[in-house]
């Protein structure tokens, strides 16, 4: 991640609070509050933050995602999950818990490919402070081309070669074909011809196999128009292209239904969001965040932060405090 700061808390709430027992967040090159507001959380033991520059014309996340994969949270992990600051994973079995969606015994299975729901910006202009999951509430549909991207919840990282940002790569020889070392979709339908052959790895399901019955990731892609202006013109941290143009816009803008199934455990989110907020240094740290980013914003749009009347609410945020 980086210059992620005002959505970080959601995103490591979010995930506590459905079961994640260990969140390891991999930053770069940050010029926000970003690396601070997780060395806080860190402290309190909520997230493992590594730090990890990479130096100019490189490719990002592949390099981000070697250093993560020799940490010990993620070595020894029992299931892993790679996945951005803008996807929150939505589960509908059960209580919306992680272990309602994975087995607790054997599973039979190495991986679950977990299909992408993109929600557009539905209509909103401008950033504001708030829970994304909240704020965004209109998505594509299952036949979307786009809904067949997914991402893979996998066992055992030590018997892949490497850690991809839609799933694992290169699985050993020895295991590929043996028994429970295949793929299934979040509805536990065996997924063919995984892993593929050679350096390629999974990104899309076949579209017979597409599903959001049991599970789906949210992906919030653009945020408001505010937020996606912001990222044009930038390269893409895995191909280093300039993919953030109006064919990207177009192709994820996907507003063609409401969907608030993220807000099923709104209670269990608030409590959770709120014992965040009032850990050492947090509450002070996000709000440094969403000014740091006001800044960008206004920079991006040539004109002063001190004139944007989001700037006060932040500095008055900063001298208030967190709510009683």
């Amino acid at each position: 991640m980086r210059n992620e700061g005002p959505f970080l808390l959601e995103w490591v709430c979010w995930y506590r609070q459905i079961g994640f027992t260990d969140i390891v967040v991999v930053t770069n090159d940050c010029t926000d509050h970003s690396p601070d507001l997780l060395d806080a959380l860190q402290s309190a033991g909520w997230v493992t933050h590594l730090r990890c520059d990479v130096p100019a014309g490189q490719r990002i996340t592949p390099r981000k995602l070697k250093a993560a994969k020799l940490h010990p949270a993620v070595a020894g992990a029992d299931w892993l999950l790679v996945c951005d600051v803008d996807e929150f994973l939505v589960i509908h079995s059960g209580e919306g818990r992680i272990s309602d969606l994975l087995p607790t015994a054997d599973p039979g299975f190495l991986a679950m490919a977990i299909n992408w729901k993109v929600f557009g910006t539905g209509g909103r202009q401008n950033w504001a402070e708030g829970l994304v999951h909240r704020q965004f509430q209109r998505a594509g549909l299952l036949a979307d081309p786009i809904s067949r991207w997914v991402k893979v919840l996998h066992r055992q990282p030590g018997w892949f070669g490497a850690l991809g940002e839609h799933g694992p790569k290169r699985l050993a020889p020895a295991k590929v074909g043996a028994p429970g070392c295949g793929m299934v979709n979040c509805d536990g339908v065996a997924v063919p011809d995984w892993p593929p052959a050679g350096t390629g790895y999974l990104r899309k399901l076949p579209r017979a196999l597409a599903s959001h019955t049991a599970a789906q990731m949210n992906h919030y892609m653009l945020r408001s128009e505010e937020s996606f202006a912001l990222k044009r013109g930038t390269l893409s941290p895995v191909s280093l292209s300039d993919r953030y143009n109006d064919s990207y816009y177009n192709s994820t803008n996907r507003n063609e239904q409401r969907d608030a199934a993220a807000l099923r455990q709104a209670a269990v989110f608030d409590a959770v969001h709120a014992q965040a907020m009032a850990l050492p240094g947090v509450a002070l740290l996000h709000q440094h965040c969403c000014l740091d980013y006001l800044a960008q914003l206004c920079a991006k749009a040539g004109r002063p932060v001190a004139d944007d009347p989001r700037h006060a609410y932040h500095l008055r945020a900063m001298l208030e405090g967190p709510a009683a």
